[in-house]
């Protein structure tokens, strides 16, 4: 053992033992393993070209490749047992998961930089070319991988070392890739067919038999290359034109380039989302005062997913919509008409002609991009109508003591350690703030390089002060920042328990609930609590799949220990709406429409007031058929057809002509929907579920081209008490305006 390889190690128990501290990288998990798979892989391939050199094991044997290895994997004996250790202090929820991740990176990683190594020496010798080459290598892939990145739509890859970049922080669901595992299978056959050629070589060269050697070369090779050739049919080196054959649709508009499912669902939306995106394109185009197809002479690429598991599949982040607007490109999941996702995305590519450096982003000092700038302005050009505004949302989280400093939020990094809702909503509310007073081309200008002083002639600490002078000024009611509390109060992926592994079983948990399979959701469920006992939406997934499964008497006892222990106030109402839930199912319908009744005298998030008073008024009445509807199971069939039957049965129901409509509208059946909705208008007796069902209808009489109906309904909307819907009746007035002064019907 030599003094450079006792150093190495000692490098690497020092760096674990500051990983004990950091979070993320404190668990046997995907951060740990990368990062010592970074470390050791470096440090092999330094290692075995030393050793080598000096021990004169130039001639390429197998066993010396295999020695040489071995003493490299050692490296991670004691970092690996720290960190295992640590998991007494810090919980690890999933060690299968965390050794998996740490043999198919570190492990693999260690081999990789060994067999890099030995191939210089072997060919090189004593050469200082044998340095660069041993570390060219591996780097060069590093290179090919941050190219792939940039140049191609995946925000995930492969690299030697790293062994798999997982994208987006906001993806927070992680089990180990089989991309992964297939990106090592082919590692491993690589290195038998590395080591096996180089040792036939030494044989060779000593006259000694080498043929079953030169065959097990051979063999490797040819495997390697079929299975290089398929890569990316399994998720390695995805690029844009694998992606728009998955997909197979493609529409192009005067803007765009759209490419879409090719599904006969899709086909049916295509027009609608041909005309969305040039909607929208319009909107930004006045926001921004820019046009980025003119700026760039060349049309803005956007790949439209069918759902979050396919788009995970294909480019990365199940959740996290993508807009890459150095390619002119972006990447979204599209719900209908009017999703915000097109909106945000497609507000990057519009601060393209005024971003800087070679990604066109908001640079900090020309270094760093300020991606609080980059996030914000896409945020206050979408503006979503939400329950709260942003600024709304702004005042409640520092009255809550829960906001960031804002400066804090404006740095290189500081954005990414945020949860996304508080970082977002945040800077989105300062943008919006800054464009609205001061003027979309200051902004413009200190977009550029974070330029604050230049464009507003203030410091961004004064800004930042007059912002936080406007939002204070705002007034809120105890229903706003409780509903504030519940969006925002939730920690970041650094400060959650086993962040990852929790997310990724709690989405197996809502997967197999969404297919009718409740007993896999409890296991999955079962692990979550397991580990974060308290956590309420685990608790509440756990009482529904109970529910489906007639353990009523379970789910309420689980729901009223829950609800014995401190909570916030939309939590409670959470938990007691799906206690009403279980007492109706469980043929307690006076019970069920109390509490639903006190559900809402706490203040409640928009849909779910909606949703309890419905749920109320049926309870109250202990009408059979609204209970198997509004809180049984059913599949999405066995649904329209109980709806369907009820309305047929009482004609004169507004409720049940509502849920029809509502039904048909979910399934773009908008003619269908139509007659459903003209029924139920106006005869809810609640203005939250008059306005859904005014706003339904408006959508609809928009889709089948009656226009002045639409308008009508939407410059009544416009007027409601209740701001979200004001806001959207708002946006499709502009929308019908939009469309007759362009005449975009012919999108259709």
């Amino acid at each position: 053992m030599t003094r450079r390889y006792l150093l190495a190690a000692t490098f690497c128990v020092v760096v674990a033992a500051v990983a004990c501290f950091v979070p993320l990288f404190n668990l046997v998990g995907y951060e740990s393993a990368a990062l010592f798979g970074v470390i050791g892989g470096l440090l092999a391939t330094g290692l075995t070209v030393a050793d080598a050199l000096r021990q004169d094991a130039l001639a390429g044997r197998a066993v010396d490749f295999g020695r040489f290895a071995l003493r490299n994997l050692g490296l991670l004996v004691v970092p690996l047992g720290l960190l295992t250790l640590n998991g007494l202090r810090v919980p690890n929820c999933d060690w299968a998961a965390g050794y998996s991740f740490w043999g198919l990176i570190a492990g693999m990683a260690v081999l990789m930089g060994t067999a890099s190594a030995w191939v210089a020496v072997t060919w090189l010798g004593r050469r200082r070319l044998t340095w660069w080459v041993a570390f060219g290598l591996p780097l060069a892939d590093g290179a090919a991988l941050a190219y792939h990145l940039a140049t191609e739509p995946p925000i995930v890859g492969h690299q030697w070392f790293l062994g798999y970049f997982g994208g987006s922080i906001y993806d927070e669901a992680l089990a180990v890739p089989l991309s992964l595992i297939s990106y090592r299978i082919l590692h491993a056959i690589a290195l038998v067919a590395v080591v096996a050629a180089l040792d036939a070589r030494q044989r060779w060269q000593r006259g000694l038999r080498a043929g079953w050697t030169v065959a097990l070369a051979l063999v490797a090779m040819v495997v390697f290359t079929v299975g290089f050739a398929y890569r990316q049919d399994f998720g390695i080196g995805i690029d844009r034109t694998h992606i728009a054959r998955e997909l197979g649709g493609l529409i192009e508009t005067e803007h765009f380039l759209i490419f879409y499912p090719k599904t006969r669902v899709w086909e049916q939306a295509a027009a609608q989302l041909a005309e969305d995106h040039e909607y929208r394109y319009d909107e930004l185009r006045q926001f921004f005062g820019t046009d980025p197809v003119e700026f760039t002479g060349r049309k803005v690429r956007s790949f439209v997913y069918a759902d979050r598991d396919s788009k995970g599949a294909l480019m990365g982040g199940r959740n996290t919509m993508v807009a890459k607007l150095w390619l002119h490109e972006m990447h979204i999941l599209w719900r209908g008409t009017g999703d915000r996702m097109i909106a945000h995305e497609l507000a990057h590519i519009f601060t393209e002609p005024f971003g800087s450096g070679p990604l066109r982003l908001s640079m900090q000092r020309g270094v760093g991009v300020n991606m609080g700038l980059v996030e914000g302005a896409a945020f206050a050009a979408e503006w979503p109508a939400r329950d709260l505004s942003a600024h709304q949302a702004s005042r409640a989280m520092r009255e809550l003591a829960i906001a960031p400093d804002l400066r804090a939020l404006l740095g290189a990094s500081g954005f990414w350690t945020q949860a996304s809702g508080r970082a977002y909503t945040l800077m989105g509310s300062f943008v919006r703030y800054l464009i609205d007073t001061y003027g979309i081309e200051a902004f413009k200008e200190a977009y550029s390089h974070g330029d604050f002083s230049g464009a507003y002639g203030k410091s961004v600490v004064e800004l930042v002060s007059e912002w936080e002078h406007f939002i204070d000024a705002i007034e809120l009611d105890a229903r706003q920042r409780e509903v504030a509390r519940y969006l925002y109060d939730r920690p970041s992926i650094f400060g959650k328990v086993c962040a990852r592994t929790m997310a990724e079983w709690r989405r197996l948990a809502t997967l197999a609930a969404r297919e009718g399979l409740p007993a896999e959701a409890l296991v999955h469920l079962d692990r979550v609590l397991a580990a974060s006992p308290g956590l309420v939406t685990a608790v509440a997934e756990y009482a529904r799949a109970l529910g489906q499964m007639g353990r009523y008497d379970e789910g309420l006892a689980l729901l009223d220990e829950r609800l014995n222990a401190p909570i916030s106030l939309v939590e409670r109402a959470e938990l007691e709406a799906l206690r009403g839930d279980l007492l109706w199912q469980s043929g307690q319908a006076e019970d069920a429409a109390r509490t639903y009744v006190g559900c809402l005298d706490a203040g409640v998030p928009i849909d779910l007031e909606r949703s309890l008073r419905l749920r109320a008024h049926y309870a109250e009445r202990a009408h059979d058929p609204a209970r198997r509807y509004l809180v049984g199971s059913n599949s999405s069939a066995m649904g329209l057809y109980q709806v369907a039957h009820w309305a047929h049965e009482e004609p004169d129901d507004p409720g049940a002509a509502y849920l029809v409509g509502r039904r048909l509208w979910q399934s773009r059946q908008w003619r269908d929907a139509l007659p459903w909705l003209e029924r139920a208008r106006g005869q809810l007796g609640a203005e939250v579920l008059d306005a859904e069902a005014d706003l339904m209808l408006g959508q609809v009489y928009y889709f089948v081209d009656r226009d002045e109906d639409a308008l009508e309904v939407f410059e009544e909307l416009s007027q409601s008490s209740i701001t979200r819907y004001a806001q959207e009746a708002t946006r499709w007035l502009d929308r019908l305006q939009w469309r007759r002064n362009t005449g975009a019907k012919t999108y259709r």
